[in-house]
């Protein structure tokens, strides 16, 4: 089995021609999640998590 963080170390230092499969806003989106400190990041991602799920009941039933 890989072990996460040797897997995460080849992809430090992606060259740029790797991004070309990304659309402009993906980029820009990336590089200002990058800018945000440790706590703010973690936040974040618990908040996209909480919009990417699909509640159980819809809204007004």
């Amino acid at each position: 089995m890989l072990d996460r963080t040797n897997n995460e170390r080849v992809f430090v230092g992606t060259p740029e021609f790797e991004w070309l499969g990304l659309t402009k806003i993906e980029r820009r989106l990336i590089r200002l999640y990058r800018l945000l400190n440790e706590q703010e990041q973690l936040q974040l991602r618990r908040l996209s998590e909480v919009l990417a799920t699909t509640p159980e009941d819809p809204i007004g039933s």
